[in-house]
């Protein structure tokens, strides 16, 4: 038994534990894009979180422990959760390592798993982030090193990848640390790998669209699952498998793991009931139909693959053909939603305004009484579409500027 170990099966801790972290309500931080945060507010307050708040992080919310872990595991479009674990003023570096060294770190965070700090200093005394991150991380290890605990480790520079992700990105404890006019926030990640990370897109085909922009996409559009869906670009599946999870009411997070469950207080007992309950309320079959079509086989086949891995290949019909030479009323689908995600721009090195004159010729001729979401790159290729009275949802995806085209045909 680790000296660890021996610290956690003492009653001393073992009430501390209870009483400091999992008998109390914590503030956490839903991360989310600013485009973004409204539609997070809505899936929160779903989840009963009357008292929701935007910040520049995302949303913030209170809850206990439990709570936290029901966000993760639901939640469509954020990023991450954080929970704000400690809260002070600090007007040098030496009260900062003072202050952390005297948190009790071994009630929050497992030893063994490696530190990866992030800090933000703005209009304060304390001026460098490289002198922050080193009174912090020498601040938790103190703590640890005062219980005769080995600390955690500092993940190294050459080894900080921020695009891992996965159960790699899960043994990293993410501690982010801002300061503004002297007042220091400490906030630790519950998730670990971004929740954009189902864990059933092992492949994907061209440039895919991230999950969490996949959902608010259909979100954004109202889109429940009782109309029809055509994902007419399927590619690697994105849209398609979001929208059969949405419809069939499954939640997004069952088939990963999180952070929070390498933490001291894991409540594993809880986590169990949270993941029983949502599997009892996901539906057998999707009510509506959902469609994806692309030209490629490779990409319809990498498709399926993904939407079979997350249990839910039969809930999608998958038509290989070109979009601009299929029309609904031929398949005898009725009006509903049709989301297109076409090849465009920096991510697939080239811009084709003849394509996007297509998309529109087709949609106003084929779709009359639906309603389209079109992603563009500029204002420009958004025009060539040629959809009156079209709205523009303005996002990023893959850090660069994407127009999403909002229209009822």
């Amino acid at each position: 038994m680790t000296a660890f170990e021996t610290l956690m099966e003492t009653k001393a801790y073992r009430r501390q534990i209870k009483r400091r972290v999992q008998g109390v309500l914590h503030h956490f931080a839903a991360v989310v894009p600013k485009a973004l945060r409204t539609l997070c507010r809505v899936e929160l307050q779903a989840l009963g979180f009357s008292e929701t708040e935007l910040s520049e992080a995302g949303v913030e919310f209170t809850g206990n422990l439990t709570d936290g872990y029901l966000a993760n595991l639901h939640l469509r479009t954020a990023s991450r959760i954080l929970c704000r674990v400690h809260e002070f003023r600090a007007g040098a570096v030496e009260e900062l390592h003072s202050r952390v060294s005297r948190f009790p770190w071994e009630l929050w965070i497992n030893h063994a798993v490696p530190l990866r700090t992030q800090c933000y200093v703005t209009h304060s005394r304390i001026r460098h982030e490289a002198l922050v991150k080193k009174a912090l991380v020498g601040g938790i290890q103190a703590r640890f090193t005062s219980l005769a605990v080995p600390p955690p480790r500092e993940e190294r520079p050459e080894t900080d990848n921020p695009g891992e992700g996965g159960e790699v990105a899960n043994l990293k404890q993410r501690v982010l640390v801002h300061i503004r006019e002297n007042r220091c926030r400490i906030s630790l990640d519950t998730t670990g790998a971004h929740l954009h990370e189902r864990g059933y897109r092992l492949r994907h085909a061209g440039a895919p669209l991230r999950e969490t922009l996949a959902a608010a996409i259909l979100l954004k559009c109202s889109w429940s699952g009782s109309t029809p869906l055509v994902d007419g670009m399927t590619g690697s599946g994105t849209i398609a498998i979001e929208a059969a999870l949405i419809s069939g009411r499954h939640a997004p997070g069952l088939r990963r793991s999180f952070l929070f469950q390498r933490w001291p207080s894991f409540k594993r007992e809880a986590w169990n009931h949270l993941c029983r309950r949502a599997m009892a309320q996901a539906r057998e079959r999707v009510p509506s139909p959902i469609l994806a079509l692309d030209r490629s086989p490779e990409c319809l086949a990498t498709a399926r693959e993904n939407a079979r891995r997350v249990g839910l290949g039969e809930s999608i019909r998958w038509v290989h053909g070109d979009f601009l030479c299929w029309t609904p009323a031929a398949d005898g689908v009725q009006p509903g939603l049709v989301v297109l995600n076409p090849p465009y721009g920096k991510r697939l090195g080239h811009w084709d305004r003849g394509l996007f004159e297509s998309i529109g010729r087709h949609l106003r001729r084929h779709y009359e009484g639906w309603s389209a979401a079109v992603l563009t790159p500029d204002e420009r290729l958004a025009t060539a579409l040629g959809l009156q009275g079209a709205k523009i949802w303005r996002i990023r995806h893959g850090g660069l500027p994407v127009l999403v085209m909002l229209a009822h045909l």
